[in-house]
């Protein structure tokens, strides 16, 4: 088995935000919903909040427009961009190994995009049943008019309007029914999954902050922790930094340290791909990698490529 990330390594589409502007036509309120979950976890760790629950954190608001699970499936297969190569490499991979996908995305997403490309292995992402909430109609109102005021702010103003909203009881119930996937929850269903496995080399693939908990365990396990494109708070936690325009890097480098384990990190070198990029962070100069794959980030994925 090899563990792995979703939206990033196989797919470009940040699916929350694709549905915030297919619902709401907004995307500067999903980046400051994404900024306060960052905030949350990374910055002032939380207790018992968890790096990419910002999927908790939207919830509902798009309950309040009454979105219905067929609705997420529908936007879910309109909006799915996948990274080049994505089904070809992920075949190759499935020839000889089986994929485990922890993703803080919506099931019904993954599901979906999964099935698109042919994932014949593991899909664990964040669970929440749409068809089954029902909430009052002044809060539905409440909530849709502080989309805006939420896009409008920035900084601790933003912090503090969001600790207020997510604090209300009412609001608090929904967020709370959402099974969600986070940093967390990734990290631990990677660790079950060795251990009953008798896994002791884990080779785990992210790009962002919701993987930075998963890299710490696999490296603390023996293993190895590759960023794919990966921002600031991957790069910080990995072992190795692909930055490539092709998901056939990552079949490279993940079939390597499966077949090779420890002994990949001297043949890495021999990898010889267009556009592509490999390095062995405890080597390289951190600020070079993190600009080249920030950059190559934006190119493939737009303004999803700045998010957490």
């Amino acid at each position: 088995m090899f563990f792995t990330d979703w939206e990033g390594p196989w797919i470009l589409t940040d699916f929350a935000l694709e549905l915030c502007m297919a619902v709401f036509n907004n995307a500067r309120f999903f980046s400051n919903l994404s900024e306060y979950d960052d905030y949350l976890a990374y910055e002032v760790e939380k207790e018992g909040y968890e790096a990419g629950y910002t999927l908790k954190l939207l919830t509902p608001f798009l309950a309040a427009v009454e979105i219905k699970n067929r609705d997420v499936e529908r936007i879910a297969e309109l909006s799915a961009r996948f990274v080049p190569d994505a089904e070809k490499a992920m075949t190759r991979l499935q020839e000889r190994w089986k994929p485990v996908v922890i993703s803080t995305s919506y099931t019904q997403y993954l599901k979906k995009t999964a099935e698109m490309i042919g994932v014949r292995g593991d899909l664990h992402g964040t669970e929440v049943d749409f068809d089954s909430i029902s909430i009052p109609e002044n809060l539905k109102k409440e909530l849709l008019d502080m989309i805006d005021i939420i896009a409008s702010l920035s900084g601790e103003e933003l912090y503090r309007e969001l600790d207020r909203l997510f604090s209300r009881q009412d609001v608090k119930e929904i967020v709370e029914s959402v099974k969600a996937i986070g940093a967390g929850e990734k990290a631990e269903i990677m660790r079950n999954y060795c251990e009953s496995m008798g896994i002791d080399f884990p080779v785990v693939v992210g790009d962002s902050i919701s993987d930075y908990k998963m890299f710490e365990v696999a490296r603390s396990m023996g293993g190895v922790a590759i960023a794919f494109n990966g921002n600031e708070y991957a790069l910080k936690h990995a072992d190795i930094a692909i930055i490539s325009s092709t998901a056939m890097s990552e079949a490279e480098v993940i079939g390597l340290f499966m077949e090779k384990r420890e002994k990949a990190f001297e043949t890495l070198s021999n990898i010889s791909i267009p556009e592509t990029e490999i390095y062995i962070m405890e080597n390289s100069d951190f600020a070079e990698v993190l600009e080249k794959s920030k950059r190559m980030r934006v190119r493939l994925r737009g303004l999803a490529g700045e998010l957490g």
